[in-house]
């Protein structure tokens, strides 16, 4: 876990200057001597370190023999990064948005990481606008549920199997096929490489989809089977009663 001058650095800021406004937000105003005691900032860049958090609005200046510094309100100064930030993305999204797409859809892409893959789980559930079929370790169905229960409300059909053939996918593994267009197929657990490929095949994505309707269907007859043992044993149950019933 990264420590708060770590944290202060990741907004851009370098690590002097995460330090000395870090050391102002523990002990209050203090002179440019005093903040090279308190912090790892050397004494000889001090007050070029603390006038730097002025210009960029993180500290205020109390003028004197010495100066004095205080750190800004951290609320002010998060606001002030989260406006940056998010008008960068902004700007990011329509410059991006204008780029011509290269036509990959008979290409297959290949995503490595836990993380990667249940990113692009997730960014595939939120695209999809009419069918979703799947099946999912428990420990990803868990993560995606309130994703799934989103696209359900948006009127989404969404058919979820346990795999038949263990011999194609493993009890680990992860399919999912998004409006009959775009297929990840892949593995996510312990013994098995963590990666995925991903595509809009064609052919692939037709495969895949005869693969899961075989499954739902294998998984109905199943179901089907397991209701008609269960009605026989109960008859039979029921019969024996009765037959108790007429020898007594």
């Amino acid at each position: 876990m990264m420590s708060t001058v770590e944290l202060l650095q990741q907004t851009g800021l370098n690590k002097y200057e995460a330090e000395a406004y870090y050391t102002l937000l523990m002990h209050g105003a203090l002179t440019g001597y005093e903040v090279g005691k308190l912090s790892q900032v050397p004494l000889s860049r001090s007050y070029e370190i603390l006038e730097r958090l002025v210009e960029k609005g993180l500290a205020l200046l109390q003028p004197g023999e010495p100066p004095r510094y205080s750190a800004q309100d951290p609320q002010q100064f998060l606001a002030k990064v989260r406006g940056e930030i998010e008008a960068t993305l902004n700007a990011l999204t329509i410059s991006l948005a204008a780029l011509p797409r290269p036509n990959t859809m008979n290409e297959f892409w290949v995503i490595r990481g836990e993380q990667n893959i249940l990113s692009r789980l997730q960014a595939m559930i939120k695209a999809a606008q009419s069918t979703l079929l799947l099946t999912l370790p428990a420990s990803v169905s868990t993560e995606l549920a309130e994703l799934l229960r989103e696209a359900d409300s948006r009127r989404c059909l969404i058919r979820q199997f346990s795999s038949a053939d263990q011999r194609f996918l493993k009890a680990e593994g992860i399919l999912l096929l998004r409006d009959n267009h775009e297929a990840l197929l892949g593995s996510i657990g312990p013994e098995e490489p963590v990666q995925a490929i991903v595509s809009t095949n064609t052919a692939l994505v037709a495969a895949l989809n005869e693969y899961g309707q075989r499954a739902l269907r294998q998984n109905n007859q199943a179901a089907d089977s397991d209701w008609v043992a269960w009605e026989t044993r109960k008859q039979r149950h029921l019969w024996d009663i009765s037959k108790a019933d007429r020898v007594a």
